[in-house]
């Protein structure tokens, strides 16, 4: 239906007064267009002739009221919103989770970008070469039971089954300040935590992203998605480059109680990055960086045990597992975000 002038498909023509679909575009797009012309024809001549304009307009073989006319057209109209529907589907990865895993929807054949929720919440879709993704967190207190998913204009919801997981206990050996903080620090920990929060809110915007996800090298230290911890830990010596899991916008630079000195990167569609202990920061709020440009430089500010990167990521609903989120391949690849 898209495009001015574009012929619809006879399939469309069943049960549809006989009218030809070669229409001029002007007429159809502007109703208010046609009842003008018809006003100006009676005044000339006095003559009931709108309803053999309106025929003329359109391209009908016979003579039609203009209400039967118009009746006609909305009958195409729905007849074509409902093809276009049925040629709209979508899917969802994985189709089993465990709390902190991310999900992804993807769509594919809709002419805009979709509405849908997960349980209820709107799900953020962004464009690609393919069609339209979204990616939500199951939350980390998320009972063993299906989330429903659901995109407009398709009938059919699916689901996603969640999991139980057991989260494994670990005896970490820290400093006594650093285990049993003070009022003013605990105080300290609570503004740094609302900094995150209001930081990757920021990323709600449109995507900055052309490409899929990269993972930083290095030896995972942690148990990933085994681990309550929902961060990627990776072995750095200190001063080694950390570098940008893909492109956006720094949104924060601090140093914090906890994760030492962090920055965190809105990468847009709900997606942002947070990298944690470094030594030295390499940007400022406000910068865009490329995939791959350095953000800093690993080290073991905070509470750390010893110098490593920890890597955490906030998509909507809550932080990731890393592990599970690069697996996803956002976007799919080989595919680029479109900009629409």
């Amino acid at each position: 239906m898209e495009g001015r002038g574009r012929r619809l498909a006879p399939s469309l023509m069943v049960g549809i007064p006989s009218v030809k679909l070669a229409y001029r575009p002007r007429w159809i797009t502007s109703c208010a267009g046609i009842r003008a012309l018809c006003l100006r024809a009676t005044a000339r001549t006095g003559e009931r002739r709108c309803a053999h304009l309106w025929s003329r307009a359109i391209g009908v073989h016979r003579i039609m009221s203009p209400r039967t006319s118009m009746c006609a057209l909305f009958g195409v109209v729905l007849a074509a919103a409902s093809i276009a529907a049925a040629d709209t589907t979508f899917t969802v990865t994985p189709t089993t989770a465990r709390p902190g895993d991310p999900v992804l929807v993807t769509v594919v054949g809709s002419p805009r970008a979709p509405r849908g929720t997960a349980n209820g919440k709107a799900l953020q879709f962004f464009p690609i070469e393919t069609g339209y993704q979204a990616v939500f967190a199951i939350a980390l207190d998320a009972r063993p039971d299906p989330v429903a998913i659901r995109v407009d204009s398709i009938a059919e919801p699916q689901t996603v089954q969640v999991g139980e997981v057991a989260f494994p206990e670990t005896d970490v050996v820290v400093e006594d300040e650093l285990a049993n903080p003070s009022k003013l620090e605990r105080e300290r920990i609570d503004a740094d935590n609302a900094a995150i929060v209001r930081a990757v809110a920021r990323a709600r915007g449109e995507p900055q992203f052309v490409r899929a996800f990269r993972r930083p090298p290095g030896e995972v230290n942690s148990d990933g998605h085994r681990s309550q911890h929902l961060g990627l830990d990776l072995f750095a010596r200190e001063g080694t480059r950390v570098k940008a899991i893909n492109a956006g916008t720094v949104v924060l630079v601090r140093p914090c109680f906890l994760g030492g000195n962090v920055v965190v990167v809105a990468h847009g569609g709900g997606i942002a990055s947070a990298y944690l202990h470094l030594s030295k920061f390499s940007v400022a709020e406000g910068d865009h960086v490329a995939q791959g440009d350095e953000i800093g430089r690993a080290g073991h500010t905070g509470r750390t045990t010893g110098p490593h990167l920890h890597l955490g990521i906030h998509v909507p609903g809550g932080m990731v597992d890393p592990v599970a989120f690069f697996q996803l391949k956002i976007p799919p690849a080989g595919a680029t975000v479109t900009r629409r």
